[in-house]
């Protein structure tokens, strides 16, 4: 059986969603910063000019620097974490057969492990560590998480709906399990493994929970008992 998620937001989060317009427009610059120049670009100063407000309005909303990267930081993951089940919700949608859903999931990993994913995900590892430390982020990083491990696992279940996922595993503990092969990816950077044997690796381990449609709702018999079914591999 799938967990239940509490799917009720931190204060923090709620705070944010219902700031004023210039907290906004002082994260959205900070947020610009942060992307281009890392943490290090994130100054007061430069961010309240920039944003069209005073150093003290800065202060007001986020208690100073440090609260405005943490609030950067996350607001980045955030946003990061949204496009991203967006992008792979559309591509559910689009595979209409057993075989576009295959097609789809080959491109999911082998657009893991392009250039441009590669920046993304070692940033997102920074900004799950940072969350370790940093209590300010912490419920905001976690928050973000979750709703992003929710959308997973309701792709998942949408699958097994169709007879293209394994009834034998929990849905959520898959996408918690398919997002630490992504993110594990960066180990794969380190190393300089070869893109093709990494893809093919992480294939195979999906390979276990996808099943293709089958006569018992998408779960295949075992290969030593008959089917009868022509054409049944």
């Amino acid at each position: 059986m799938t967990s239940e998620p509490n799917d009720r937001p931190p204060d923090s989060v709620e705070r944010r969603r219902g700031a004023d317009r210039t907290y906004r427009r002082i994260l959205d610059r900070a947020v610009e910063r942060f992307d281009r120049d890392g943490p290090g670009g994130v100054v007061v100063t430069q961010i309240a000019r920039e944003a069209g407000v005073s150093v003290g309005a800065v202060y007001h909303h986020f208690s100073g620097r440090a609260g405005l990267v943490a609030a950067a930081r996350a607001e980045q993951f955030r946003r990061t974490t949204a496009a991203d089940i967006e992008w792979i919700r559309r591509g559910l949608d689009d595979a209409e057969t057993f075989e576009q859903f295959l097609e789809w999931n080959r491109r999911l990993v082998r657009t893991n492990r392009s250039p441009e994913r590669r920046a993304a995900r070692r940033q997102r590892l920074a900004v799950l560590a940072a969350a370790i430390e940093d209590h300010e982020t912490a419920d905001e990083v976690r928050w973000a998480q979750r709703q992003l491990t929710d959308g997973l696992t309701e792709l998942v279940e949408r699958a097994r709906a169709q007879g293209w996922f394994t009834e034998d595993l929990d849905a959520r503990a898959w996408a918690i399990a398919v997002q630490g092969l992504f993110l594990g990816s960066v180990l794969a950077d380190l190393d300089e493994c070869d893109d093709e044997s990494w893809v093919a690796v992480v294939e195979a381990i999906q390979q276990v929970g996808i099943r293709p449609p089958g006569p018992a709702g998408g779960r295949e018999p075992p290969p030593d008992v008959p089917t009868g079914t022509p054409g049944h591999h």
